[in-house]
Order: structure tokens, then sequence, then C-alpha cells
């Protein structure tokens, strides 16, 4: 058999393989890089249980909208991320923040929480409640987590990542209240607006995959050529 000729076929042949060679796509992985949470809570429910909201802590921010009582900075400690498939496919980290609230303010009972961190673990999911295992955890008094979060609803856009959830009481924060009975209970709601950072190398493009295989194919005739 002529090797000499394969070459020459492989050369004459470039075109039809570039334009067959097809790399699939697949999905990116993003890690949240910056932003707010927005965060509404009902007070009027919250003054029933003998939290009356006085006031902030730290360093806050405005809300994304009016429909928010306030906004807190996404730290550069946040590690959490996701993947772009199905649309959103959750990996794991947190989402941290700085600044907090204060409860019954110039009283004996006065309750600052604040640095919150949102995360998520599937144990604490809960189909009475709804609960997703999504929470709210406060880092700057009692370590406590005090919301589970409900109603998940992510959506991304290939850069900014917003993620709309219900706040709901949780057993820790009922126990802090001494009322049990107000677990599960909603009392307000909260919307992550997020700028991201793609966190997966590139993918090559596909006349960039057809021209390794033509070297590759290329390489194995030059070696036959030469045994």
């Amino acid at each position: 058999m002529q090797f000499g000729i394969l070459p020459a076929v492989l050369g004459a042949t470039t075109l039809t393989v570039a334009s067959t060679i097809v790399v699939p796509a697949h999905a990116a992985d993003f890690t949240v890089e910056s932003g707010v949470t927005s965060v509404f809570l009902d007070v009027d429910t919250l003054n029933t249980v003998g939290l009356a909201l006085t006031g902030t802590v730290g360093d806050v921010e405005a809300p994304i909208s009016d429909e928010f009582l306030v906004g807190f900075t996404i730290t550069p400690e946040t590690d959490f991320s996701f993947s772009d498939e199905g649309g959103f496919t959750l990996l794991g980290g947190s989402i941290e923040h700085t600044g907090g609230v204060e409860f019954n303010g110039g009283t004996a009972s006065a309750l600052a929480v604040g640095n919150f961190s949102i995360g998520f673990d599937a144990a604490r999911a809960d189909t009475t409640t709804g609960a997703t295992g999504f929470f709210v955890q406060d880092l700057l008094t009692t370590n406590a987590v005090l919301f589970d979060v409900a109603e998940v609803a992510p959506s991304f856009d290939g850069e900014n990542l917003t993620i709309d959830g219900s706040l709901l009481v949780s057993e820790e924060l009922s126990g802090v209240l001494g009322n049990p009975g107000l677990i599960g209970a909603a009392v307000g709601s909260a919307q992550v607006n997020a700028s991201t950072i793609e966190a997966t190398a590139s993918v090559p493009e596909p006349a960039t995959a057809a021209g390794l295989f033509l070297a590759g194919m290329l390489g194995i005739a030059t070696r036959r050529r030469s045994a």
C-alpha cells in the first residue's frame, strides 16, 4: 500500500472534516463575585412575636427596589458556585454579606443580627413548610440559622444571577423566641442580585478541534512513511 499520497488526501479533505466535526456545547461553572441581597420583612408579623424592627447595623445598601426594606452587600468571602446546566444547578458554597438589622433597640431584649450567610443544606428541606434547603444564618451575634428559604426561583442570563425566595422562621429562631409554633411561618422575602464570573476553562472552537484532529492524522501518516 502507498502511504505517500495520504498527506495529500488529508489536505484535500480538510474543509470536509472541519465542516463535519462539531464540538458539543456543555455547561459552564460560575461563581458569584459581587452584588446585593435585598430583604423585605413583614414588620407587623414580627411585632406580634416580640420582634420590633428598630434600625440597621453597620453598612447597609439601598435595596434593589422599593418592594424591599434594606439591602446587604455581597462580600469577597463569597464562594457560591453553580452550573448553567438546565438553567441553574447548584454546586455549593455560600453567599456572604456585611451589615445587619436590630430588633427591640434600646430595650433589655435588644437583638442585633447580620453579616448574613446564605447557604444550602439538603437536610433542612421540609415539604411541610416548603423549606428548600437554602437558609439564612446570622454570623454577627448568634451564629444561628434565622430563616429557611422557600419558593426559591433562580434566574441566570449568562452574566447576572437573580435568586428570589420567601423567608420562613427557622427552628432555631423559634427556639430563641420561645415559640415552637412559629416554625415555618412566612415573615418576609429576599432577592439576590449578583454578578458572576465563569470558572470553567473555555472549550476549543470547532475549527480548532478539527485542526488538532488533522494534525494528529498527519503525524500518524508521517510515522508510517518513515517506518
